[in-house]
């Protein structure tokens, strides 16, 4: 099938009237042109990982950095940590500092730069819920036509239009995603948003026809809950994906708490006993209302669009974590017939609808 062929085909499956999230597509196969997995180009920056106070801070900063990762750093942590990031990482290609909407970031940042890097070119992430609103439209123009900073992300967005306006007011990366993340309860709440699969396709096939697409970065941002999922959004015209929950459960994110008791058994029980439960951590939106409460100091909460999940613990390295959606993502490309992560495109890929029943598909096992 070719580039045209295949884009007129999956413009029916991810454009049509009904818009569609992961679960309701797969990808088809073909033949493989890998002799190896391991021979699939997956060298490339493609995952971000989400501003949550409980994924990005130094530690996670450091070592995603070195995994050729993007980390973008929380701005609810309290000024030290945000220095410090600022004087470590910033001259990192791949580093991210989020702002809110408030003039202080601008005024912050601006004053950090005169004083310690004159010279610093500095991404800049705008950390908002909704992205596409008139007033941030003079938020993203001061810090794009300022000297220090390098790229752009926008707030979230759910469709082509928003992000084309984004887009006109300075962006060069757009985040897409509006309330598919595991902490978020925007649409719930709101009763708004785009099932996100086709809002990715939307907003990369409306760049693509516009002869513009090369002047953006699309990330898909929330609701990837494995590496099909992440596949899939790359295939769907995404350039990279936002990762917060499966990030939050990695040794080097931020936020972990420690029970001494816990530790203290561990210790003399050298380390057999509670081995991955003495650290343990809530993974909570931003919204959320205990998010709100530390970092708000608000007693009454008037409104919540976020929650708060159940316990975690430290479950694997970030070393172990991006190897391990590396090697599914090579496993990916020898299934469609792809060399490299960067051949993941409509104009690549062949997108088939399915039942839920789908993912129920493996037979039953039948093992004496």
């Amino acid at each position: 099938m070719k580039s045209k062929d295949h884009l007129l085909h999956n413009d029916s499956v991810l454009n049509g009237e009904v818009k569609i999230s992961t679960d309701d597509v797969l990808l088809q196969p073909r033949a493989g042109v890998l002799k190896s997995r391991s021979d699939a180009d997956i060298d490339f920056t493609y995952i971000y990982s989400s501003p949550m106070d409980t994924v990005t801070g130094l530690e996670f900063a450091k070592t995603f950095l070195e995994l050729n990762q993007a980390p973008v750093f929380c701005r609810y942590l309290d000024e030290k940590h945000l220095v410090t990031s600022l004087e470590l990482y910033s001259s990192s290609e791949n580093y991210w500092f989020s702002v809110g909407a408030s003039i202080t970031y601008f005024s912050f940042l601006n004053d950090w730069i005169k004083i310690n890097k004159p010279n610093a070119s500095i991404n800049i992430s705008v950390d908002v819920a909704h992205g596409d609103m008139v007033e941030l439209y003079k938020v993203y123009n001061k810090y794009s036509n300022v000297s220090w900073c390098n790229n752009l992300m926008s707030g979230t967005v759910a469709t082509y239009k928003s992000a084309y306006n984004v887009y006109r007011a300075g962006c060069s990366h757009i985040r897409v995603g509006m309330g598919p993340g595991s902490a978020s309860t925007t649409r719930t709440v709101t009763g708004c948003g785009v099932p996100n699969l086709s809002a990715v396709y939307e907003t990369w096939f409306g760049f693509y026809t516009q002869g513009i697409k090369d002047n953006v970065t699309i990330i898909a941002d929330g609701g990837i809950r494995n590496t099909g999922d992440a596949v899939k959004y790359l295939s769907a015209g995404a350039d990279a994906i936002m990762l917060g929950n499966l990030l939050s459960k990695t040794v080097e994110s931020h936020g972990w708490k420690e029970s001494k008791l816990l530790k203290f058994f561990n210790k003399i029980s050298f380390g057999t006993l509670f081995k991955n439960q003495y650290r343990y951590k809530n993974y909570r939106g931003k919204a959320s209302e205990s998010f709100q409460q530390e970092f708000f100091y608000k007693k009454t909460i008037t409104h919540i669009e976020g929650e708060q999940g159940v316990k975690q613990y430290p479950e694997t390295t970030l070393n172990q974590f991006v190897t391990n959606f590396n090697n599914s993502i090579a496993s990916s490309l020898s299934y469609l017939g792809l060399f490299s992560i960067r051949d993941l495109s409509p104009l690549n890929v062949k997108f088939i609808k399915v039942s839920n029943n789908s993912l129920k598909d493996p037979p039953q096992k039948n093992i004496n």
